[in-house]
């Protein structure tokens, strides 16, 4: 047997990273990353995956004290595994004893197999929010198996989205604790199942089938979408009491990498066609504009709470930001479903 197995074309999905250099966003959530870069090593076109997501402003005034008062939330139209075995990508789920854990591994990946394997974050060293701290599962991809020197190859996002390896030992340390109760079948293979009339179609039938759907998900969500915005305001309202709250550094920061998901899928959406009345010009500075102003809130929030000044200068400064945010985001619905309904007809 050779001393590293792997797979030498697999490589994690890079498109965030790109189009914002120096940031750890992932596609929604690090799921999506996961699926995208399934995507990407099968030859999979990834827009059944962008398309699968809507986001919805959402604000609850009874958490205000706590977690979870105000978030763009993230609707998933399908699960991940119906979406993969509709694009041909087969998902198997075991839970390997870990005394035969190397031997799976190895047997899956000598077979062209990317895993997933879910780990307890408690034991990850790297995540500070985790690390000898707090429980909870986080699936990892495990790539690669180096023989000589006992050391697993996986993507993940600790720092960044990218390929890390470490030794198995300490892997193996992570993929057995209480945590799994919640998820007995913690390994899971990845595989292409054999053609179906489904890939006869053409690439230009199937992307436009793909885009078709995702015009009606979103024309499906509109009102609710449109009435959304609404919680923008609301935020602002109570703006004085959120201040206060710790959690509004994060609320903010996971507002801002899911609105820079949205830019990503858009972008990816005008190469198949779908902006017919050059809209693009009005949405992206739109969109750039609703993902800075956002960045400024969390820029002055995160001012008053580290020198505990909470000034109502920095206040209304932050309140204004929220208003422009609502009125932009406004513009930007009607323009993006404009271009949307043209491309229907």
């Amino acid at each position: 047997m050779e001393d590293i197995i792997s797979l030498d074309t697999f490589q994690p999905f890079d498109g965030m990273t790109k189009m914002f250099p120096h940031h750890n966003f992932p596609y929604f959530s690090c799921d999506y990353n996961l699926y995208l870069t399934l995507a990407r090593y099968f030859e999979k076109d990834e827009l059944p995956i962008l398309n699968n997501v809507i986001s919805i402003y959402r604000f609850n005034e009874q958490k205000i004290q706590a977690r979870g008062y105000f978030k763009l939330e993230v609707l998933e139209l399908q699960e991940g595994d119906q979406i993969l075995e509709e694009m041909g990508i087969s998902v198997r789920k075991k839970s390997p004893a870990l005394d035969t854990l190397q031997d799976e591994i190895i047997s899956s990946i000598s077979r062209g197999h990317p895993i997933s394997i879910f780990i307890d974050l408690f034991y990850q060293r790297g995540r500070d929010f985790y690390y000898n701290k707090k429980h909870g599962l986080h699936p990892v991809f495990v790539h690669g198996f180096n023989l000589t020197n006992d050391e697993i190859y996986t993507v993940d996002d600790i720092k960044e989205y990218r390929q890390y390896s470490l030794p198995f030992s300490e892997f193996k340390l992570s993929c057995l604790s209480s945590e799994h109760v919640k998820m007995p079948n913690y390994f899971w293979e990845y595989a292409l199942v054999s053609p179906t009339d489904h890939d006869s179609l053409n690439n230009k039938r199937l992307a436009q089938n793909n885009i078709n759907k995702f015009i009606e998900n979103m024309c499906r969500y509109q009102n609710e979408i449109t009435e959304s915005l609404n919680n923008i305001l609301l935020l602002a309202e109570n703006y004085e009491l959120i201040i206060t709250n710790e959690t509004i550094i994060e609320t903010l920061s996971s507002t801002i990498y899911r609105k820079c998901s949205e830019k990503y899928r858009l972008n990816t959406l005008y190469k198949y066609n779908l902006d017919h009345i050059n809209a693009k010009d009005t949405l992206d500075p739109l969109l750039d504009q609703i993902i800075n102003d956002w960045k400024a809130v969390r820029f002055y929030s995160n001012k008053a709470i580290m020198s505990q000044k909470f000034t109502g200068e920095i206040k209304d400064k932050c309140i204004g930001l929220f208003t422009k945010i609502y009125t932009n985001e406004v513009h930007f619905n009607h323009h993006f479903y404009l271009m949307l309904k043209a491309a229907r007809l």
